[in-house]
């Protein structure tokens, strides 16, 4: 049975971890507020022998708050994962504890880590996870969108096709979705989900658990318009975002009577003011409204 110092048991009767040797301990940090640290992750920060992290001076950050005083830290990320791997499983088959943690929040989440599991799993080695904060879940909790299913997309492409892509083939699963993305992009994001998947609710979350935490939940539509503000206001959004965005509703419509609300309005408006309106109006995807326009709008040129 190995203990810890007696700084972390001063104030638990019962203060042990039960020493597993040679098992590999996936450890849940906080995603901001460095208060958000679990007890069983704090004992196990200071009980493993190796402590494998995604950026060594992100994790010491964490450290210093928590007056952790260790060594053996070594980085595991995308960069170095492979090479590095067969070093951590020889250390797991000599009986060494080690722990896992990414910069903040669940590991393998969008983080390195998923085939060192594998790894482990052929090789017999013990797995076990100290569950804490998850940017996903938070988002999703606070977003106000349905929570009891949801799909997580990972990072939104940053090359627009792909992006579309991935959108697409998500277009008609009626869960919420939630996806990470960066606001140097966002705008990007967002007109291509509007195309997708129509003028749906979604939410931004950003800052979480921070001072600054920030969500904002409105329509497609509306979400454009108030980040456009805030650009030509100078106060842009900033940082990483979590985007969940509501599932698809079937929609019962009459694609005559599509056709004719359609020709009324290109009598007046252009084809993309035309198309933009009715997206709007009847909240349908706006690849179908375009399409039906340009069918229209050759009808007439013919």
């Amino acid at each position: 049975m190995k203990k810890l110092s007696k700084e972390y048991t001063k104030n638990s009767d019962d203060y042990e971890i039960k020493d597993q040797r040679g098992c590999l301990y996936i450890i849940a940090t906080p995603i901001g507020n460095f208060d958000d640290i679990s007890l069983r992750a704090i004992q196990l920060l200071n009980f493993v022998d190796i402590l494998l992290c995604e950026d060594t001076r992100k994790t010491k950050k964490l450290r210093g708050h928590l007056k952790i005083n260790r060594k053996n830290m070594m980085s595991y990320n995308d960069n170095n994962a492979a090479t590095k791997r067969p070093y951590v499983l020889k250390q797991l088959l000599l009986n060494k504890t080690i722990g896992l943690v990414s910069d903040a929040g669940t590991p393998l989440i969008s983080d390195p880590g998923y085939k060192l599991v594998q790894e482990c799993y052929l090789n017999n080695v013990r797995i076990t996870h100290a569950p804490g904060p998850s940017s996903v879940i938070n988002g999703l909790i606070l977003s106000g969108l349905p929570t009891n299913q949801f799909y997580f997309g990972g990072f939104v492409s940053s090359k627009k096709n792909f992006k579309k892509r991935q959108f697409m083939a998500t277009q008609s699963y009626v869960m919420t979705g939630v996806w990470f993305d960066t606001c140097l992009r966002i705008n990007n994001t967002l007109t291509v989900m509007q195309e997708v998947f129509g003028n749906r609710k979604i939410s931004i979350a950003r800052e979480l658990t921070k001072t600054y935490e920030e969500i904002i939940t409105s329509d497609l539509n509306e979400v454009l318009n108030i980040i456009d503000k805030r650009e030509k206001n100078n106060k842009p959004l900033k940082g990483e975002v979590i985007l969940i965005v509501d599932g698809y509703t079937k929609k019962e419509f009459n694609i005559e009577k599509l056709s004719v609300v359609l020709k009324n309005k290109l009598e007046k408006l252009s084809l993309r003011d035309a198309v933009n309106e009715i997206t709007t109006e009847t909240k349908l995807p706006r690849r179908v409204v375009y399409n039906e326009a340009i069918k229209i709008r050759n009808d007439i040129c013919t």
